[in-house]
């Protein structure tokens, strides 16, 4: 139940990797030291990431085939489009079934409207979009070999000023996410993503980071996470103290609490259930 990887550490980690670690040392263990997966169902049930990555495909077709900004009616008409032909192409690799996606693309046309609403809104704020599902990996400054690596859904530029925005697009509730980047330490994934980008930045660059919530009838809501720059070198400082602290033998122990046990394909093999001792009473 207290593993030790001492030399066994992988090289190279992700986002999600670094997630594992806070959340529980012995899922870290279990996904990324081991490399274990757990295997898909055989089902034709689709799901909340089936939608997440038909949205993701998507918006990555939008904004790889338009020039620039364009008119409200001419950039739904151009998402819409792109829409259909993520759809058509997921249907056509196998990945999802077009009747069993319908009650997610069924109110696509009002998803349109509101993302271009959000969209215009935000290039009135000089922001361009630069590119998207950017792979980066980038060596830890100060340790001895770790290094992170992740895909970044999406990079704005300024257009007047040294500014780079990281969005990342969700599907998942607004309010948790809200209560994410309350906790600017506590949210990972933006943080890791800014540490990908802050070394290859020129000098003066302003770095921002934001999820963006797409599904939410009210409307497109972005996000940010507070001085993300800032919590992405504490990350890097406190991953390399961690990565030490294993390598010098420090367990590996199952500690997860809450949803995180609840969903974590690990349970089994940790077996905290059976070894736990029995609260007081």
């Amino acid at each position: 139940p207290s593993p030790i990887v001492a030399d066994r550490l992988p090289r190279t980690w992700s986002a999600s990797a670094v997630e594992s670690l806070r959340q529980c040392p012995y899922q870290f263990f279990a996904r990324t030291v081991l490399g274990l997966r757990e295997d898909d169902e055989l089902d034709d049930e689709v799901d909340k990431r089936d939608f997440g990555a038909w949205l993701h495909a998507t918006l990555e077709r939008f904004h790889a085939l338009r020039l620039g900004p364009a008119s409200v009616e001419v950039d739904i008409e151009q998402l819409v489009r792109a829409g259909r032909e993520a759809l058509e192409a997921i249907v056509a690799e196998g990945q999802a079934d077009e009747a069993a996606l319908l009650p997610y693309t069924a109110g696509f046309d009002a998803f349109a409207r509101r993302y271009v609403a959000w969209l215009h809104a935000h290039e009135r704020e000089g922001w361009r979009f630069e590119a998207g599902e950017v792979e980066r990996a980038v060596a830890v400054e100060g340790d001895d070999g770790l290094r992170l690596r992740g895909r970044i859904d999406r990079l704005d530029r300024h257009v007047t000023q040294a500014a780079v925005h990281v969005i990342d697009y969700k599907t998942g509730a607004r309010d948790q996410l809200t209560r994410r980047v309350n906790q600017p330490l506590e949210d990972t994934q933006l943080a890791v993503y800014a540490a990908l980008l802050q070394s290859t930045l020129p000098p003066g660059t302003v770095l921002s980071a934001a999820y963006l919530a797409l599904d939410d009838s009210n409307g497109i809501v972005e996000i940010a996470h507070p001085k993300v720059a800032d919590t992405a070198r504490e990350l890097v400082r406190a991953l390399a103290d961690e990565r030490r602290r294993m390598r010098s033998g420090v367990p590996l122990p199952a500690l997860g609490q809450g949803s995180v046990c609840d969903h974590c394909e690990a349970r089994g093999l940790c077996r905290r259930d059976h070894w736990a001792a029995p609260e007081a009473t």
